[in-house]
């Protein structure tokens, strides 16, 4: 893990940065730690700490009981304040929109989900999104909140906050960020939403402490989002992590992105339910659960297809860790077993450097604290 600062005067903002950025990774710890990780002086630690207690980002906790005895006077713990900042995260998925308040520490205080009806028009669905979440605005009396984060499908531009195309649902070239900057007079932060569950896991989550990883979300469509040196990847314009459409089967079934046999028409939660022709993924997890023998295959025949591309993923680029997340990925189902033994039987490179797949740490809000994290994260953490 890289996180230094510099003992400079010009560096200032970005040391600060460094300091709150140890505070999430490190929780509840000293001074000392913080200087620890972050090669800062002692002095440039204790300025930094002391203007981010007046402005009641960060708080003394009392004494710290560390595992490893010191010699001298006990440490002062801090800790961020996390009812400090607040922010609402927006998740737009397929066929549903979700509102979260969340606080400084990633947790989820007030919480809405509703269904979007099919076929709307770019200009139906900002026109809904901007009333809903007004709606959703107006009930939060207890607290101000500081900036939005919005975790959208599709292709996103990050720097201007555009969705540039979301074929599932039929949308191109919306601006978002500059239409709920204009109504609400709040910043606002769009990105694709599997990148926003990664920054998620990286703030929040298990991942804390991985300077490599991807994060793997199975939907009814299939993404993911790529940390590189502890921050989000983005490559190019239209961002990075198309996973699942990557090719699983030569000339297998018509995808609407274009293309043929993609991962997703194979292990997404849309392509269990087809080929059970089940009423819904639900079903298909209970079915699972009570020991089903179709339902089971299915799942496991998903499991296996997601480990065959994930072998290759791993045999180009190695990272310390792959986090999954969505529905099943669930201790009880055999998807994420089918995962682990196919990669192990099919890269040559996890077998001799072991890529830790597992869970992700965040479950059913990954959604919703994931565009939070956005806001958070370049409001606060990165400013």
């Amino acid at each position: 893990m890289n996180l230094k600062g510099q003992n400079n005067i010009r560096t200032k903002q970005t040391n600060r940065s460094q300091v709150l950025q140890a505070l999430l990774r490190l929780g509840r710890t000293s001074r000392q730690n913080i200087a620890e990780l972050t090669h800062l002086t002692s002095a440039t630690i204790t300025n930094l700490t002391a203007e981010l207690i007046r402005e009641e980002l960060v708080r003394e906790t009392g004494n710290l009981e560390e595992n490893r005895k010191r010699a001298g006077r006990k440490f002062i713990a801090l800790s961020l304040y996390e009812d400090a900042y607040w922010v609402v995260g927006v998740h737009i998925s397929f066929g549903q929109l979700e509102f979260g308040l969340v606080n400084l520490g990633g947790s989820v205080k007030k919480q809405r989900k509703l269904d979007l009806p099919a076929a709307l028009s770019e200009q139906q669905f900002a026109d809904l999104l901007l009333t809903e979440l007004q709606t959703f605005m107006d009930g939060i009396q207890e607290v101000d909140v500081q900036a939005i984060g919005i975790g959208c499908l599709g292709l996103i531009n990050f720097e201007n906050g555009v969705v540039l195309d979301a074929k599932p649902m039929n949308w191109q070239n919306i601006r978002l960020a500059e239409l709920v900057a204009s109504a609400f007079k709040l910043p606002v932060y769009v990105d694709n939403n599997v990148r926003c569950m990664a920054l998620a896991e990286k703030m929040f989550g298990g991942s804390k402490l991985a300077g490599h990883f991807l994060c793997l979300f199975i939907g009814e469509g299939i993404g993911s989002g790529l940390v590189l040196n502890d921050d989000v990847y983005r490559g190019g314009l239209t961002g990075a992590g198309e996973i699942g459409h990557v090719t699983y089967v030569h000339d297998g079934f018509d995808c609407w992105c274009g293309n043929r046999g993609c991962l997703e028409q194979y292990a997404s939660n849309a392509a269990i339910v087809r080929q059970l022709k089940a009423p819904s993924l639900d079903a298909v997890i209970q079915d699972c659960l009570k020991g089903n023998a179709e339902a089971q295959k299915a799942i496991r025949q998903a499991g296996r297809a997601v480990g065959t591309v994930l072998a290759s993923y791993i045999n180009m680029f190695h990272v310390d860790q792959i986090v999954v997340a969505g529905h099943l990925a669930d201790e009880n189902l055999p998807f994420m077993p089918a995962i682990r033994e196919e990669v192990a039987r099919r890269s040559f490179l996890f077998n001799r450097e072991k890529v830790e797949i597992a869970f992700a740490a965040i479950r059913e809000q990954i959604g919703v604290i994931g565009a939070a994290s956005l806001a958070l994260h370049y409001e606060v953490f990165k400013k």
